[in-house]
């Protein structure tokens, strides 16, 4: 028989959140939700939700951090009251290895920017979300109730035909007043000739409307990003896209860290 866990609202909306990105580690989970508070609590409320079975934990070798993420009671407990969208009721969360790292940036990049004071009312679907086939306007149906019970059945028959590479986030926000959209990808390993024509291609296919953020991990990767796109996009094609790196996003204000594609570059 399923088991359902009793939990908090707060409880509830820590568990959410890790589970809309999959998994989390104590520093990214402290930087969220408690940015005042020390490493040691951040690891002993951690410690306590697995101790109440709401969280597993991976742990690489006996040096690294622990890897959190949601147990199936937990995932059960959370669909049962309609406040996930991902679920599957039979095997645990994977974490693969190999894209760990460049998940746990993407979700720093996450944690500064829902953060950031020059943005409000933040909207945001994650990479493993959409990989799962949960699109913005799926998402904010669920979140404004307005979802049949069956609606994973027919919304998965319908996105799987379609389903392609995905962003590693989609946002809205309220910028200077008005309702913007964006959409963020984070290139890490350098990408090819090749991997920057079909990144341009999906963005503008699949998030027409939105502003491309696009995020390098250095700033000497982020320079070639700029003239790579300016030398494939027409100049009118130009001022949906920006560029910046993962130092400047995360230490600089919002608005203060993008260079306009359609601004020339300076050295």
């Amino acid at each position: 028989m399923s088991r359902y866990l009793e939990m908090t609202e707060k409880e509830v909306e820590h568990l959410v959140w890790i589970h809309s990105n999959k998994f989390t580690m104590p520093e990214l989970f402290r930087k969220k939700f408690y940015p005042q508070g020390t490493y040691r609590n951040t690891c002993y409320v951690l410690s306590k939700y697995t101790k109440k079975g709401f969280l597993l934990f991976e742990k690489a070798n006996m040096f690294a951090h622990n890897y959190y993420f949601l147990t199936i009671e937990a995932i059960r407990s959370l669909d049962e009251a309609g406040r996930i969208m991902v679920m599957n009721r039979k095997n645990p969360i994977r974490i693969n290895p190999y894209e760990r790292t460049h998940d746990l940036m993407v979700q720093e990049l996450r944690i500064v920017i829902e953060a950031s004071p020059e943005l409000e009312d933040i909207f945001w679907v994650s990479d493993f979300e959409m990989r799962s086939g949960i699109t913005p306007s799926l998402k904010a149906e669920f979140l404004a109730g307005k979802l049949e019970d069956d609606w994973r059945k027919w919304a998965w028959r319908r996105i799987k035909s379609l389903l392609r590479r995905t962003p590693d986030g989609y946002f809205e926000a309220d910028l200077e007043g008005e309702r913007t959209a964006f959409v963020l990808e984070f290139e890490r390993t350098a990408y090819n000739q090749k991997m920057v024509e079909n990144m341009v291609w999906y963005l503008s296919d699949s998030f027409p409307h939105a502003l491309r953020l696009i995020v390098s991990e250095t700033e000497k990767h982020a320079v070639r990003m700029v003239r790579n796109l300016q030398f494939r996009l027409k100049e009118d094609k130009r001022s949906q896209w920006y560029v910046s790196d993962f130092g400047r996003v995360t230490g600089q204000p919002f608005t203060k860290s993008w260079h306009r594609l359609s601004h020339p570059l300076k050295e």
